[in-house]
């Protein structure tokens, strides 16, 4: 797969829609990075983080762009758990990363799913019927409870 054909480069490009959570544009020292609601999220608060540019696996990315996501999914972890008097963010977090195996879209992406305490199982067969919107909304909640707070 190349960049032409793939459905998160055109994402990053504006050329498809997706409900963009945060994003990172990079700069002299580190790759731009997106975040975004998958289109089959598995539970509340699940959302992918990419490189915007094209890598196809953990494999083959460049330690620079790897990093950059990393330290992005970080930095939405910690904004998305629980703190404060609302009590509306998470508990913790699940990292997910498919690795060629199971990866339905050859560009490198990372799972981040926000986790209750009181949550079923997430893997395998989780009880949740979660739609995109549902999956975009719990971060985004999550998150703009921490600007308040920031």
């Amino acid at each position: 797969m190349t960049e032409t054909d793939c459905v998160f480069c055109d994402i990053v490009a504006g050329e498809a829609d997706a409900l963009v959570v945060d994003e990172r544009d990079g700069g002299d020292r580190r790759p731009g990075t997106l975040a975004f609601a998958p289109l089959y999220p598995v539970a509340p608060g699940h959302v992918l983080v990419i490189p915007k540019a094209h890598h196809e696996s953990l494999f083959d990315v460049p330690e620079e762009a790897l990093g950059a996501v990393m330290a992005h999914v970080q930095s939405l972890a910690r904004r998305m758990r629980r703190e404060g008097p609302d009590g509306r963010g998470f508990d913790g977090v699940n990292v997910l990363n498919d690795s060629t195996a199971y990866q339905s879209v050859p560009h490198l992406h990372v799972h981040l799913v926000g986790r209750r305490e009181d949550d079923p199982d997430l893997l395998p067969g989780a009880d949740y019927e979660v739609s995109k919107r549902d999956a975009y909304d719990a971060v985004s909640t999550a998150l703009d409870d921490d600007r308040a707070r920031g």
